[in-house]
């Protein structure tokens, strides 16, 4: 006689068949949220991203080179406005007591539209108040005091510089261009261990 799969077994591997969906697929299962335009509201906490590039005096925004996903195409090409070594990325925040960092995955896009792995070595010089653990978990952690104005949004500059001198692509493809998911995530201080499973944050 057939054993019954019990109800909780379903789920689990209902579970970890999205885990290895979401492993194996592109950035596009990652996308939740991230613009200028959108924000984040949760238990008093709002938060947003505006992306753009630096290009010379002028800034120019990344909105244009946002697709259906909500992923950033970033050039390679150190002469396209949209060039990987322009991106900036300002994070407004306002609101309740909170704990805050930013998701930066990147993968490459090939000239036929297949992509290739995600990757993290992306060199950014990020400003003083961010912690990098992109190696670990693709994000960046805000090290700075966790709470935010009640007057006014906070103004977070993420990315300071961009280190060409890490940065070889002479093995890929012509044609190739990075997909970019920049993701603002904020939890009350209290929730961080169980809403980002962390015991403790990364620089601690």
């Amino acid at each position: 006689m057939s054993k019954k799969i019990s109800r909780k077994a379903i789920v689990a591997i209902v579970a970890v068949i999205a885990i290895i969906a979401v492993v194996g697929g592109s950035l596009a299962w990652f996308v939740t949220q991230t613009s200028k335009s959108q924000s984040f509201i949760l238990s008093g906490i709002k938060t947003s991203a505006y992306v753009y590039f630096t290009n010379g005096k002028n800034n120019v925004d990344a909105e244009p080179y946002k697709d259906e996903n909500g992923l950033y195409t970033l050039s390679l090409n150190k002469d396209d406005e949209n060039y990987v070594g322009k991106l900036k990325v300002i994070v407004y925040r306002s609101g309740a007591v909170c704990r805050l960092r930013v998701k930066t995955a990147f993968e490459w896009q090939l000239a036929d539209g297949s992509v290739s792995q995600f990757t993290t070595d992306v060199p950014y010089i990020f400003n003083a108040q961010w912690y990098d653990n992109r190696s670990e978990d693709y994000c960046v952690y805000y090290m700075g005091n966790d709470r935010s104005g009640k007057a006014a949004d906070d103004t977070l500059y993420l990315i300071n510089s961009f280190d060409e001198s890490k940065f070889d692509i002479s093995g890929v493809e012509d044609g190739t261009t990075v997909k970019a998911l920049i993701e603002v995530d904020a939890v009350q201080t209290n929730r961080y261990p169980q809403l980002w499973n962390i015991e403790k944050l990364p620089w601690e």
